[in-house]
């Protein structure tokens, strides 16, 4: 493990922990479709367990795949029949083009530097403290439980495992997330979609004899385009504003000298509560025919992450609101345009919301950080929420 950096001698046990989690890669594995280090959560789940164990704190390691495992910790309370869930994720996202070490964990002008600094083993540092403190200060209302999953950064993975199971089913369930201490209520969901023209080759010498599945292409996204800026326009919530559909992705052709005869594209598309992905897919498709014959065009549904919406009034949201406001002064209600581990509890109809320190601007970024302040308070704010009635 790399040793820790920073300006002083003396560090909080917060900003020390992070730096720890900093200091140990765990990026999602899936896009490199390899398990050894940097990628991969397995490393990071040895240290949540030994941490645990030090402290005499339950763990459990849940395998989700070969080599990639939640690991939970379960602490009973005096009312066995409920539960509230504390969660984070391991996993960080890739640390090509970075500007800083992502591994090294730097501590300068009260700043936490390093990958998943804030997205967000800084959080997650936060509420393993708070997390110990509740359960070892004495007796809890209901169950407690700490979930730290894996890919969450890709595809939901661990948390859509947990939660099919239904081990301890939770009453209520707060994410740890950097939002800047404000309380997410809602966050929009994602449908993932592949995109493919198909044409026929030819040597480009000659390309009257070919049909070009990038040109058609072109014609498909231009409809995509459109597309979002009518239909998507029309569908708007007062929380999070209107759906987004936008090509992220473009594959095609094969040689220089051979026109292409077929073209992928994939399509981010951020959708409102109360969308159905196959329906979602449905509607683009029919569009997409308008202009293409059909079977010049496919259109595939990849993927789909659940939105999630609670209603501002509920205790929890309550309860973290009066936290935020008794550690940072603040009570701000607020929603999201990504996705989190908090749509894969969707189907459980039980209020969630997102919530802790960090700038959300700093996630994924070429040089990401956390102020110390925030890792402070981080801990601060999830304490006061763990110390209060939490009335589920």
């Amino acid at each position: 493990m790399a040793r820790l950096f920073g300006e002083h001698n003396m560090y909080s046990e917060v900003v020390q922990l992070a730096q720890q989690m900093v200091a140990i890669p765990s990026i999602n594995p899936e896009d490199a479709h390899a398990p050894e280090s940097p990628y991969g959560e397995s490393r990071m789940a040895d240290f949540l367990c030994d941490w645990l164990k030090k402290y005499g704190l339950d763990c459990r390691r849940q395998q989700v795949q070969p080599g990639r495992e939640n690991v939970i910790s379960l602490a009973e309370g005096r009312d066995r029949s409920r539960t509230l869930l504390l969660s984070a994720h391991m996993d960080t996202v890739d640390v090509k083009g970075m500007t800083i070490e992502p591994f090294e964990p730097a501590v300068r002008q009260g700043r936490l530097y390093g990958r998943g600094s804030c997205d967000t083993k800084g959080p997650l540092a936060a509420l393993m403290l708070a997390f110990r403190d509740r359960v070892l200060s004495g007796p809890l209302p209901c169950n407690l439980v700490l979930l730290a999953t894996c890919g969450e950064e890709y595809n939901m993975l661990g948390a859509s495992h947990y939660a099919r199971l239904g081990d301890n089913k939770p009453a209520a369930a707060v994410f740890a997330e950097p939002t800047g201490f404000n309380v997410v209520v809602a966050h929009k969901g994602a449908v993932r979609l592949k995109m493919t023209c198909y044409g026929t080759s030819a040597h480009s010498s000659t390309p009257d004899l070919g049909e070009n599945a990038i040109y058609t292409m072109t014609t498909a996204i231009t409809a995509v385009q459109d597309y979002d800026r009518t239909f998507s326009a029309e569908h708007a919530d007062v929380l999070l504003g209107r759906e987004t559909i936008t090509v992220t992705i473009i594959r095609g052709g094969q040689q220089i000298n051979v026109i292409p005869d077929r073209c992928e594209a994939q399509i981010d598309w951020r959708t409102l509560p109360g969308r159905n992905p196959d329906r979602c897919r449905e509607q683009l498709y029919q569009l997409l025919t308008e202009k293409i014959p059909p079977e010049k065009i496919s259109l595939e549904l990849l993927s789909a992450y659940n939105s999630i919406q609670t209603d501002p009034s509920s205790p929890l949201i309550q309860a973290v609101l009066a936290a935020a406001d008794k550690t940072v002064h603040k009570r701000n209600i607020t929603a999201a345009a990504y996705t989190t581990d908090a749509g894969a509890f969707k189907a459980l109809n039980i209020p969630t919301c997102i919530f802790g320190p960090g700038d959300p601007a700093q996630a994924h970024t070429q040089g990401e950080y956390i102020e110390l302040e925030q890792l402070q308070n981080g801990y601060l704010a999830y304490k006061a929420f763990l110390d209060a009635d939490w009335t589920l």
